[in-house]
């Protein structure tokens, strides 16, 4: 299939959403995407690299959207940014790309606010996946590259491995409360509660607060749940 032959059966899948791309660094999807960012001519596109840029855009253009996302952003991180626009109620559908050596957690992988997951260099290959990834969003469905590992980049965290102070603040922050929050439950100040977290997000090889807290529950290093 020609390139545009690809477009055009791409673009029949995206129906009436408007598409956001927002992928970094340069990914062999960024340019099919791009494009198809460029065929929704009804609705105000975005071509960016910024978290802080998409939520200016839905908030100017609130209308349903399609979000083709990667791992890394100029200014944060994918999961974070579509988090952060489902808190928000927006009418918006996310394709998480992944590089081979991504770093997600298994928990990112079935977070149902992915629509879809797929691996950047399989992108236009024989097997299609953003077709498939297309399909799967408008019936509602779920898609995973297969090609993604299930093992994926977790570091091997035990509760050994985590103070006990660190494991008390990962249990509050599983059960929703801010920095604050943690910190006056447990009598500390704020930046000792969030380098707690970010040295928590290191052992266990995780870009978030949320991520962590989701990391730890699957392991069972958490009694409460999410």
């Amino acid at each position: 299939m020609s390139f545009p032959a690809f477009l055009r059966e791409l673009a029949q899948l995206i129906q009436e959403r408007m598409v956001i791309s927002c992928l970094y660094p340069r990914l062999v999807a960024l340019d099919t995407v791009n494009e198809l960012a460029g065929l929704t001519r009804n609705h105000s596109g975005l071509i960016t690299a910024s978290a802080k840029k998409v939520h200016t855009h839905i908030e100017t253009y609130p209308s349903p959207s399609l979000l083709f996302v990667s791992e890394h952003l100029v200014d944060g991180d994918g999961p974070s940014l579509v988090r952060e626009i489902h808190q928000n109620g927006s009418d918006q559908r996310s394709v998480l790309i992944l590089t081979e050596n991504h770093q997600v957690t298994p928990g990112v992988l079935a977070d149902p606010m992915f629509a879809s997951v797929v691996l950047d260099h399989n992108i236009g290959g024989p097997s299609c996946v953003l077709t498939q990834a297309l399909r799967a969003v408008n019936r509602n469905d779920r898609f995973v590259d297969p090609a993604i590992k299930k093992n994926s980049s977790v570091a091997n965290v035990d509760e050994d491995t985590l103070s006990k102070r660190e494991l008390a603040v990962l249990r509050l922050v599983a059960e929703g409360l801010s920095n604050k929050e943690v910190a006056e439950r447990l009598h500390l100040a704020s930046t000792t509660v969030r380098d707690h977290l970010q040295l928590v997000m290191r052992k266990m090889n995780v870009s978030s607060r949320t991520g962590a807290a989701v990391c730890a529950y699957r392991k069972g290093l958490l009694v409460s749940s999410l």
